[in-house]
Parts: C-alpha cells; structure tokens; sequence
C-alpha cells in the first residue's frame, strides 16, 4: 500500500471513530452547530475537519488563503481532508431526435469524472494573519432581533414561494406541515417570527429529503430528524438560533442514537441544497451565503 493509500485509509478510519462518539443528541446538535459552518463540504471531509479541531470555523487550503490575502502562520498544522482526483473522458453525443438516423459524423463530448482521492490540507482561519476585507459577512453572522426575524421569514417566503406553495394557515396544532401529494408547505400564521422561520426551513428540509429519497420504506423519526437537523443548521447560517426548541424536537424523535449515524449524509446533501437555493436567489439579502465549492 502507498503512502498516498495509507493517508486515505487514516483518513476514512477517522470519519468512522469520529461518528462513534455522536452517542446523544446533545453530541449531535453540537456536531450540526459546527456542520453550519461547512455546508459546503462533503459530509465525510466536515466530520475529518470535525475530528481535528472541533473549535475551527473557517478554513481554505494555503493558495486560497493568500487569494484572500490572509498568510497561514508559520508553524501552523494543516487539517487533512480528502480532495478528490479527476480524469477526463470522451463519449459519443446522442443525437437530439433518436429516431432519425442520418449521414453525419460522430460528435463527442468531454466531462471530467472522480478517479480517485488524495489527502489535501486546510487550515482554519485562526491559523491565518492578513486582511478580512474578502471573509465573507455570514462567518461572522447575522443580528437577530424581532424585525431583522421578521425580514429573514418575509425573504425567506418570497424565495421558497418561487418553488413550492406556501401558505400561512389558522387553527392547526401543528406549527407546519408539507403535503407530500400538492408539493404545499404550511405555516401556522399565529406563531412568532422566529418560529416560522424555523417552521419553514423545517418544511422545505422535508420538502428537499423527499425529493432525494422519495422511497416510501423510510420511517417517520427518520424523516423528522432529518428535517429538524437541516432547519437547525441553515436558520444558523442565517445567524439565528433555534436550539432550544430543535434539542427537544429532535429529542422526541430519537429512538435509537445509531439513526444519527445513517442521516448524517443527507441532512449535509439537504442543507447545502437549501442554502445554494437561498444564495442564489436574485434576493441580494442571501448573496453572502454563497461560497467557493470544495
């Protein structure tokens, strides 16, 4: 085996320990305070950063940082992730009507495909001195008063209005609802701004998981969880947070701490799909929110 192999195994051996230790769902709401933060990361390389330094927030490799005009402290340890390898390849482009053969010469296209994984290093924004002029606003987060909730939930509608019908309705028991048939998500219209922030993003997680995982074996805990962890992590990259009612929820819905485990993956897939959706809304309140690629 290779040292590049060796590195790699060292690597996957972590992402498994580290899940190991996810044992409760205090442990669990501590691990999607620190995913809010990389969203933009594969699930495995966020628990590899997770496992290394739990306490890091911002982290680039070396050249992206000088791109930013920040420098990595000399001394400085590099957080390893795995960076994937590409290759390209060539394949015949059908034709646009199959039905129809013709005399022409064959056309190809080239896309780039993963052939493999080596072991990258990042390092976290304390390990860096220089400007802050290019970090972007959200690393720092957003105020949260009664009208800045009030403006995130009224933006927040008018993106996910665009996709999905949303209506605020009266009289329920439960603070939301998605129909899975009618594709509506539902509010409850009595509830504080806060709340139906966290209702929304709540909803369209379910919304967003099913249209992933539309298979019908999948149990109601599961999808709840996955649900309730996704509005956690993106209401705290809208700078707000809603702890205090997710611990419980997510509480409620725990039957076995292994179930942690299986939904990690998609509530990064489900979160990271959510906040694109937002930052690339022509809503220049939500511009911030987008971020390099890794």
């Amino acid at each position: 085996m290779s040292k590049n192999q060796d590195k790699i195994k060292a690597a996957l051996d972590r992402i498994d320990d580290s899940l190991a230790t996810i044992n409760t769902n205090e442990d669990w709401l501590k691990f999607l305070t620190f995913q809010s933060l990389f969203y933009n990361y594969s699930y495995g390389n966020t628990i590899l950063i997770y496992s290394q330094n739990p306490e890091a927030s911002f982290v680039k490799g070396y050249k992206a940082w000088n791109k930013l005009g920040r420098y990595v402290k000399k001394g400085s340890k590099g957080l390893a992730i795995l960076a994937p390898c590409f290759r390209k390849i060539e394949e015949f482009k059908e034709p646009e009507n199959k039905a129809i053969y013709q005399d022409a010469e064959a056309q190809k296209e080239t896309r780039r495909v993963i052939s493999g994984f080596r072991v990258a290093y990042v390092y976290d924004i304390a390990d860096t001195d220089g400007s802050d002029e290019y970090i972007p606003v959200l690393v720092k987060g957003l105020a949260g008063n009664s009208e800045a909730e009030k403006e995130i939930y009224d933006r927040l509608l008018a993106v996910i209005s665009r996709e999905y019908t949303v209506k605020e309705v009266k009289g329920t028991a439960s603070k939301g609802s998605f129909n899975l048939e009618t594709k509506v998500i539902s509010v409850r219209s009595d509830l504080e701004y806060l709340q139906k922030i966290k209702t929304l993003l709540h909803e369209m997680g379910h919304a967003v998981d099913f249209s992933l995982h539309p298979e019908s074996d999948i149990s109601r805990n599961r999808r709840e969880l996955i649900a309730e962890s996704v509005a956690y992590v993106v209401a705290l990259r809208l700078g707000l947070d809603t702890s205090s009612y997710s611990m419980s929820y997510i509480q409620s819905w725990l039957k076995d701490k292994d179930e942690l485990k299986i939904i990690a993956d998609t509530v990064q897939k489900v979160s990271y799909i959510i906040i694109n959706k937002l930052a690339e809304s022509s809503d220049s309140a939500f511009s911030d929110l987008k971020e390099e690629e890794e």
